[in-house]
């Protein structure tokens, strides 16, 4: 009875610290999201989204101004001093071309520096979530730590997915507007601009970076290819080489672009096909190889003495290597499995 309550005394204190902590964390994330809302209203903030369509992309490159310093997480001391601790660690291990490249790709509206703010702020944020709900669980603590550290990762992989399919889908019709207006007598840059007057994001985004890139200087290939390594687009890749062979040998360039747009828009029709006949496959491999992680949590959190001998004994660190080794080579196995390339 003495050891129980003198556990219960050694708990209660970590229980009450993650409780305050948790909720401290929860009252900067909801004044961080009211700031950003309130900001949205901003006649300042009005007047830079109408400036955007001018600049070199739809999320500004980094300018000098004072609606650009203050960042996505507020102008407050907390934040400027939490960015500006962060800026330094990427501006010495040089992870700042990486990261933006990611962000870019993803359309997120951020600089690496508060990237890493908001991602170690989920990281801490859940593992102290996690060690409140378990009542003081080291191994419920190291799972949301985990959790919280690829969480953001996999936020980011699935904007880009959706980005990148979006583009995809938008193509074959982008490459038909196009062509249309050559044909009606448009130069190319009249032409991209009518993409992006009539077009929708992400293609009106990446193609009004490209004419502006193209206005300061740039050939107008080298700002089309620009976009296909954005978008990690080789369909598009390849219709910037079409075009750079026809500017050099001369030809219709409206007729190449309707031949180019009926071939992707028949490798669309086909991709599609496939990706549904591989969604039972990709959908049971969310489950198996999710299924273990959650339930692992659970019992982290509902019962964490079930999972004590696994981690006080050697036997138990064993099955746990084991065990996300398993996971890790039986998950790269499915997807290698239901990925069909087109």
């Amino acid at each position: 009875m003495a050891a129980a309550d003198g556990g219960g005394a050694i708990a209660r204190p970590v229980l009450v610290f993650a409780l305050l902590a948790f909720f401290l964390g929860a009252t900067v994330l909801i004044a961080t999201v009211l700031g950003l809302v309130t900001r949205a209203a901003r006649p300042e903030e009005r007047i830079r989204r109408r400036l955007s369509f001018y600049t070199l992309s739809g999320r500004q490159a980094r300018l000098e101004s004072q609606v650009e310093q203050r960042g996505v997480l507020g102008s407050n001391p907390i934040s400027r001093s939490a960015v500006g601790l962060a800026e330094r660690v990427t501006q010495r291990q040089g992870l700042g071309e990486a990261i933006d490249a990611r962000l870019e790709a993803a359309s997120l509206p951020m600089r690496t520096p508060e990237w890493l703010v908001v991602h170690i702020g989920c990281a801490v944020g859940l593992s102290l979530l996690l060690l409140a709900i378990s009542g003081g669980s080291l191994a419920a603590t190291i799972a949301g730590l985990l959790l919280g550290l690829a969480g953001p990762w996999m936020f980011i992989i699935v904007r880009e997915n959706r980005r990148e399919n979006a583009f995809l889908s938008q193509l074959p019709d982008t490459l038909q507007m196009l062509a249309g207006s050559l044909q009606a007598g448009y130069s190319l840059p009249q032409a991209l601009d009518t993409v992006v007057r009539e077009g929708t994001p992400p293609m009106s985004v990446e193609f009004n970076r490209a004419l502006v890139e193209s206005r300061l200087g740039m050939p107008v290939e080298d700002a089309l290819e620009g976009i296909g390594r954005r978008m990690s687009s080789q369909d598009f890749s390849w219709v910037v080489m079409a075009v750079r062979i026809q500017r050099d040998v001369g030809g219709n360039l409206a007729e190449l672009l309707t031949t180019v747009a009926d071939t992707l828009r028949e490798r669309e029709r086909l991709r599609r096909q496939v990706k549904v006949l591989s969604a039972e496959g990709r959908l049971s491999g969310w489950i198996l190889g999710g299924l273990p992680v959650v339930f692992f949590l659970y019992l982290a959190v509902a019962n964490p003495s079930y999972l004590a001998p696994m981690w006080n004994s050697g036997l138990g660190i064993v099955m746990i290597v084991m065990a996300v080794v398993l996971l890790a080579v039986g998950g790269f196995w499915l997807t290698r499995v239901v990925k069909v390339e087109v």
